[in-house]
């Protein structure tokens, strides 16, 4: 870290992944040393955090179908994609080149598999997903991906966010509407029921991001819409709040929180901005990450210090934010234990504006 480090200005490097094709998702892995983009057409690219450097080959299909969904393993070395073909694969890389080692078959309505989510409670002995016609999957692992309990019934049109409880026992999913959906999984049964659909807002917004959260009050869910709010509903009984302060001004395309204490969390919009949000005092703190273009994905690293975001035009931005949340919030709120500093890989941003041209 540099010693000239702004608190109130993160340094950042900034990587053209691509000079044509948006950022579609992004993900961090093997201890936030590295991380994984994956680019509209279907390409899957590793990156080393510290310079940004293209690692290996990028991935790609053999056959073809487009790749439009990731999420890494909770021990951070296997990825999980989703594709327009509606199958869901594993892959494993070694340093150089990427082998699916499990895959499904395609689903059974031939939509795109549009999400995918490790489960985290049980070490990723699942990975559930969410599909263009509305249905939901839920794939064990240990079985390569075989005999999955799945339901149609989440009364949305399509799906386009999924995401484990933090108990493993609930599913939140959303899509292009005004709800949002919470599925119970009954692991024993091999069911998964609905159980409540909340709405959020009226015509013309839609809910474009989800998440589960925690608070001092307990489990909540955190909604970005595509008038650029943000809402936040406490369970079980909560109305949606949008929370307080200078927020975006244009669709909100994700909402991620911050792992270690999971009060921290950012979001990504269409107006060239991410914000971050403390959600014990439900405001925005620090001042808004501006970009190049509209933000189109957002990945916080395990240990929070750093977060990368892609935009609409082929960049990915690294921003080093651990200075530039402490600055804001307490010591033991940022790292997640009291008075503590986090141990964070060592990155070489020498300079707040420093840029790689990758191919």
């Amino acid at each position: 870290m540099s010693s000239r480090t702004n608190k109130l200005v993160p340094e950042k490097l900034v990587i053209k992944v691509n000079h044509d094709k948006q950022v579609l998702a992004i993900a961090f892995l093997f201890k936030d040393q590295h991380f994984i983009v994956c680019l509209h057409g279907g390409c899957l690219q590793v990156r080393e955090a510290k310079t940004g450097k293209l690692l290996g080959d990028p991935w790609q299909d053999i056959e073809g179908s487009q790749i439009c969904a990731i999420d890494v393993s909770p021990d951070g070395g296997r990825v999980a994609t989703g594709s327009k073909d509606g199958k869901i694969r594993v892959w494993k890389w070694n340093g150089k080149t990427a082998k699916i080692i499990a895959e499904s078959k395609k689903h059974s309505h031939g939509t795109a598999a549009n999400c995918v989510c490790w489960s985290r409670h049980d070490g990723g002995a699942y990975i559930a997903s969410g599909f263009d016609d509305g249905s939901v999957a839920v794939w064990p692992v240990s079985s390569g991906l075989k005999n999955p309990t799945s339901t149609d019934d989440t009364r949305l049109r399509h799906i386009h966010a999924i995401s484990y409880s933090h108990d493993g026992t609930q599913l939140l999913v959303s899509g292009y509407d005004r709800e949002i959906s919470r599925l119970t999984i009954n692991e024993r049964a091999q069911e998964i029921q609905l159980d409540e659909v909340i709405k959020i807002c009226n015509n013309p917004n839609h809910v474009s991001s989800a998440t589960w959260a925690m608070t001092t009050d307990g489990h909540a869910i955190v909604t970005g819409l595509t008038d650029g709010k943000i809402t936040i509903l406490e369970l079980p009984e909560g109305q949606p709040l949008e929370l307080e302060g200078p927020g975006h001004s244009d669709l909100v395309c994700a909402v991620v929180l911050s792992l270690p204490n999971k009060r921290v969390l950012a979001s990504a919009s269409y107006d060239h901005t991410l914000l971050f949000w403390d959600l014990g005092t439900k405001r925005t703190i620090c001042q808004p990450l501006l970009h190049s273009a509209d933000v189109t994905c957002a990945a916080f690293a395990t240990n929070g210090t750093l977060v990368a975001t892609g935009t609409c035009d082929g960049e990915v931005y690294l921003w080093d934010v651990a200075d530039f949340l402490s600055n804001a919030m307490p010591t033991e709120d940022v790292n997640g234990r009291d008075g503590g500093t986090t141990a964070r890989p060592s990155l070489n941003f020498d300079v707040c504006n420093a840029r790689v041209d990758g191919s």
